[in-house]
């Protein structure tokens, strides 16, 4: 009996640590992955090559090239002979699927990596589009979170019995070697008598870190021995430093930029702060665990699912300056407490290694193609 032909269709071409740990540690005994991109090739299929994966770029740039696309990936599933296709991005999820089912492909499964933020946009045609796509297209919903579930459940109308919860993995011995990388931020930026409050991300307006530079203007009239890093680029860094220069928060509040170090720029925080309005899963929570730091988080992704109130960090409501600032406070108080949580919060970061979450992925996929023969 021949593996089992599997292909991945994702929209960007960029590294994809997910995509490639997901490959890596599946049993490639029974599957032969393939993979294709709508960006030209890029990092990820470098990243693809040493793995001895197949790849391919479809080179889609506009709708006029919708019809074209398709008729590209139905060719090459068909000719492949392609059994389980799973999709990732809003175009792949559309357009792949479309070809995957003209293709014939007898197991479909769409991937909850983008459509958490379909319905923060307001856009009726959009999210009507997305559900559609989800519902008809696919036979099979992977979920990486129960929120990112209930979205899929209350925005997109989806059945609750065509969704499964599986969780990320991840690679946590590189990202720990990783972590003890040396840097020199403390020294540069004076922090050794301070306590880190530290951010990751994109800068963008769903990850409001407006909100988070807001509630240190109010815990710095309180507390002179904190600060706060954040490390990300993206289209709000102007108006964020443009709201630190207005709250006078220049010496307590740094943007680190785009960063390549950024396990051990994350190591260096006491305490991580998530404060985005939406996440289909939220990477930065288990790498955040990984390394023993206690969490204040809104409750998106997975963060109600591993944070436990009061114990290991707390949770807060989006868009609350107020409340994020008293969340601060509390956790400043449990200072001696940091050990503990440390330990805590590195136990449940291992039930997302990258092992065992791709052996459930192996394990349904399976199932799957298995009820369809």
């Amino acid at each position: 009996m021949g593996k089992i032909k599997f292909c991945h269709i994702i929209d960007a071409s960029t590294a994809n640590p997910l995509l490639f740990n997901s490959i890596k540690y599946s049993n490639r005994e029974k599957f032969e992955y393939y993979v294709i991109t709508f960006d030209p090739f890029g990092k990820l299929h470098e990243q693809l090559d040493t793995l001895g994966v197949i790849s391919c770029s479809v080179h889609h740039g506009s709708r006029r090239q919708v019809f074209n696309t398709i008729w590209k990936i139905y060719r090459y599933l068909r000719r492949e002979k392609i059994e389980i296709v799973q999709v990732h991005g809003f175009a792949a999820s559309s357009i792949g699927l479309v070809a995957a089912n003209l293709a014939r492909v007898p197991v479909r499964v769409f991937s909850g990596h983008h459509s958490h933020e379909i319905p923060l946009y307001k856009r009726k045609l959009l999210t009507i589009f997305d559900s559609l796509t989800a519902r008809f297209l696919a036979n099979h919903i992977i979920a990486p979170s129960e929120d990112m579930k209930e979205i899929f459940v209350h925005f997109h109308k989806i059945p609750k019995k065509r969704i499964v919860v599986i969780h990320h993995g991840f690679d946590l011995e590189d990202w720990e070697k990783n972590a003890k990388t040396e840097n020199n931020i403390k020294n540069d930026l004076h922090l050794d008598q301070k306590i880190i409050f530290g951010a990751t991300g994109r800068l963008f307006w769903v990850k409001d870190f407006a909100t988070l530079i807001k509630a240190f203007a109010i815990i710095i009239k309180k507390r002179k021995d904190v600060v706060l890093l954040v490390a990300g680029e993206g289209e709000e860094k102007k108006n964020l430093l443009k709201l630190i220069s207005d709250l006078d928060l220049s010496s307590n509040v740094y943007l680190l930029g785009k960063r390549t170090d950024m396990a051990s720029i994350m190591n260096c925080y006491d305490v991580f702060i998530h404060t985005a309005i939406a996440e289909s899963f939220g990477l930065v929570f288990i790498e955040a665990f990984a390394l023993g730091k206690p969490v204040i988080s809104t409750r998106v992704g997975v963060a109600p699912e591993i944070i436990i109130d009061g114990e290991n960090g707390f949770l807060v409501e989006k868009n609350n300056s107020e409340g994020l600032s008293a969340a601060i406070l509390k956790i400043l108080e449990m200072k001696k407490e940091y050990k503990t949580i440390a330990e805590k919060n590195i136990s449940i970061s291992k039930n997302f290694a990258v092992q065992k979450t791709q052996a459930l992925v192996d394990k349904f996929c399976e199932e799957w193609l298995s009820a369809k023969k």
